[in-house]
């Protein structure tokens, strides 16, 4: 195993999925790539905005989250073998995930997930169900711990 991907969501349930890649990695010597998607509501069916406006919402958007990146990085992962790469991406949650555990040749995907059941995990859907039934690597979906 040469390239673990974590997907980064900055909730408790992605904080036990980076915790638990961490070990792996050491382990295998693997390298790990925590990967943030930010969901653009452009990319949403059915939204319309002006182009202006929707460069500057992505900027602020890609703003705020390298700054939770790099918040993340300094409480979750501290001791790393190897420093892990970062990525944020504007996209789909689930389709882009996929879309870079192909392109990154990710050997093991690996994700949080908070373990919501019924009309809420309707409601909201599962970007770990949609992952893992569409990714062509191994998927590791684990609970939150808390």
């Amino acid at each position: 195993m040469k390239k673990i991907l974590v997907a980064v969501d900055f909730s408790d349930a992605s904080a036990s999925a980076v915790r638990q890649a961490l070990v792996l990695a050491t382990a295998l010597d693997a390298d790990l790539l925590l990967l943030h998607v930010l969901h653009v509501p452009a990319e949403a069916p059915g939204f319309y905005s002006s182009r202006k406006l929707g460069k500057k919402l992505f900027r602020n958007m890609e703003e705020a989250a390298n700054g939770m990146m790099a918040e993340f990085l300094a409480k979750h992962v501290k001791k790393a073998k190897k420093t892990p790469q970062t990525k944020i991406l504007p996209g789909i949650p689930g389709d882009e995930i996929v879309r870079q555990a192909r392109k990154e040749k990710a050997d093991l995907v690996v994700i949080g997930t908070r373990g919501h059941s019924g009309f809420k995990r309707f409601l909201l859907g599962s970007v770990a169900d949609h992952v893992i039934r569409a990714c062509h690597c191994p998927v590791l979906s684990l609970r939150d711990e808390s």
